[in-house]
């Protein structure tokens, strides 16, 4: 086999594995963290609001897992709960949850959940102010 032919092969296999890897590429379903997030962007600025007065306040949820529930403890009774536990890796594993008014806790069952990591992402008011608490939990 003269050089010719051997750089026309090497040419050729490159084309061909460049033209494999945009058709691989083209068929990868891309999971978006959310479908409005522009409009998240623009809101972002009372999202912070609500993490600083949840730091100033003393304000905190906390999230544990027992066997067969997911527990979110308060420290005082809350209004307009509303929680997303959000999956990152799979956007339809997503489910959201929303309460008028909790006394001091919370728990959702388990049967609701797959195995892996989720983002808890809870949203309440007390004393006229809204707080925001994102925390992680690992279901297994």
């Amino acid at each position: 086999m003269s050089w010719g032919w051997r750089i026309v092969f090497l040419y050729g296999s490159f084309v061909v594995l460049m033209v494999g890897m945009a058709i691989l590429a083209f068929q990868q379903d891309f999971d978006l963290v959310a479908d409005d997030y522009y409009e998240q962007e623009i809101a972002f600025q009372g999202r912070i609001d609500q993490l600083t007065n949840a730091a100033t306040d003393n304000q905190k949820v906390v999230v544990t897992n027992t066997t067969n529930t997911v527990q979110l403890a308060f420290e005082n009774p809350v209004l307009d709960v509303k929680i997303h536990f959000f999956r990152p890796s799979d956007d339809t594993m997503d489910f959201k949850l929303e309460e008028a008014k909790v006394d001091s806790q919370m728990s959702v069952s388990l049967d609701r959940f797959s195995k892996g990591k989720y983002l808890v992402k809870v949203e309440w008011k007390a004393n006229g102010k809204t707080y925001f608490q994102e925390d992680n939990l690992f279901v297994k």
